[in-house]
């Protein structure tokens, strides 16, 4: 058993054990008059959990934490952490592909680690919340005041609960995929707390509903309201995922019949979004220059295969005709009811920094920032591919050229964040040369081999530090 599996059994062990004592320690405390509303709760929160809404890869969206946030308010730390602990467990999820996830069939450390995790998130939060509501109850001691009490409260509640959610995952995660903490925490949970923070209102709507008499029954009578709003936006989903993959498949038609730019818009698509991610562009641009990064070279369906095939360079008249292909693709997606945005992309993602591009020689600010980055990306996989009229040039060659025409042919900071980018990609791969190459020194090599080995391992590190990734850029 590798070092890395001793380690993420030993964080589960511990945590699980943790959790354990901590839910003991609060089954000792729950009157036992309380145990038909804890099974509404645990319903509640077993019904939702298993209710996620997948709005991309490994990231969903629930209303759980209403329900932690309403059963805290009305009911305090010990009744919710059971809560929390054991409706977690209690999923029974049906997935897209029609197959059924529930305790059951899942391998029993994510069970395990989904129990550690809300038990001891709910409990600690809880019980510091607890502690600032002793103390300053007493200073808010007005109706009014006591209302913002509670909005304070429930702010660290909130905060606690993701910090310590948040940490606990990002440590299984990294011990999981031998990564990074700080990286997976940052890239990987971040994204959830504007989930929590919208979430939050609803618990305190729910807590409200819940303190008339027979509140409960009114809970039940708003869920049908709830289920409704969640299965409209599932529906919204499924559509724009739908869409997004017509257009893929559509892409994919039409590169299909050239061997040299098959896969192209694809591996655009892949930087683009990367490139976006790092400049820190919001979620919904970031969706609008995927689409048109897909779409981008669409235009050239309107070109003939002699002039994009031909290899040797073009002529003046044939350079003049291939300039159109922008102009082209935007005519052909008129009807698609496309976003401005990714139509002006699409038009002017060969248009310069400098002014010296097409096919309206824009410059500067005159150009979308959506625009700039697919030419960028689209240059790179350009260079890095084979191409009738040329072999593909190497990663280093393309990088170079790239910082070359920084701030001439392409945005400058666009450029950076490729580059930056790309390098990261070559360390990691080296990296992982690295660490394959010294396991199977480990595993097979006598002493005496040794050194003949560490020089593969360089040779094998250098040669995967030459690989390359894909793009299309044609001289004039």
């Amino acid at each position: 058993m590798s070092k890395l599996s001793n380690k993420l059994i030993s964080a589960i062990s511990i945590l699980s054990i943790v959790s354990f004592i901590i839910l003991g320690y609060c089954i000792h405390q729950l009157d036992t008059k309380d145990i038909p509303l804890l099974l509404f709760w645990v319903f509640l929160g077993a019904l939702f959990e298993s209710l996620p809404i997948y709005y991309a890869k490994g990231r969903a969206v629930s209303v759980t934490f209403a329900i932690f946030v309403a059963s805290q308010l009305s009911h305090g730390t010990y009744f919710t952490t059971i809560v929390a602990a054991i409706s977690t467990v209690l999923v029974y999820i049906k997935n897209d592909d029609g197959t059924v996830t529930h305790p059951f069939n899942l391998p029993i450390r994510f069970t395990l680690i989904n129990f550690s995790n809300f038990a001891i998130s709910m409990f600690i939060s809880g019980s510091v919340v607890q502690i600032f509501k002793n103390a300053w109850t007493p200073i808010f001691n007005t109706t009014a005041m006591s209302a913002w009490l509670t909005v304070i409260l429930v702010a660290i509640f909130i905060f606690l609960v993701f910090l310590l959610n948040s940490t606990i995952m990002s440590l299984y995660a990294s011990l999981i995929s031998n990564s990074s903490f700080r990286k997976i925490w940052v890239t990987n949970t971040l994204w959830a707390l504007p989930n929590f923070i919208a979430i939050a209102p609803l618990g305190f709507f729910l807590h409200r509903i819940y303190e008339f008499p027979n509140g409960f029954i009114y809970i039940l009578m708003i869920l049908g309201p709830i289920l409704l709003s969640r299965y409209s936006f599932k529906l919204y989903l499924d559509v724009k995922e739908q869409h997004y993959n017509t257009i893929k498949t559509l892409t994919a038609a039409i590169e299909a019949k050239d061997e040299y730019t098959e896969g192209h818009s694809r591996r655009v698509e892949h930087y683009v979004e990367q490139v976006s991610e790092k400049m820190k562009l919001p979620p919904n641009r970031i969706e609008s220059i995927k689409v048109a990064a897909l779409l981008h070279d669409i235009g050239k369906i309107g070109v003939r295969d002699s002039i994009l095939g031909k290899p040797g360079r073009l002529t003046d008249k044939e350079y003049e005709i291939v300039q159109q292909h922008p102009s082209i693709g935007v005519r052909i997606l008129e009807e698609a009811n496309l976003s401005q945005e990714i139509v002006d992309a699409i038009l002017h993602h060969h248009e310069h920094y400098n002014g010296n591009g097409y096919p309206d020689k824009l410059k500067g600010d005159e150009v979308s920032l959506h625009a700039y980055i697919i030419g960028v990306v689209d240059a790179y996989d350009a260079m890095t591919s084979d191409r009738p009229y040329r072999k593909a040039l190497s990663k280093e060659r393309a990088i170079s050229i790239l910082i070359e025409e920084r701030g001439k042919q392409f945005h400058p900071e666009v450029v950076d964040t490729l580059v930056f980018i790309l390098n990261s990609e070559k360390e990691e791969i080296t990296r992982e040369a690295i660490v394959e190459s010294q396991s199977e020194v480990a595993a097979t090599a006598e002493i005496g081999e040794v050194n003949d080995i560490v020089e593969t391992i360089s040779l094998k590190s250098a040669s995967l530090a030459e690989d390359q990734h894909e793009y299309e850029i044609k001289n004039k």
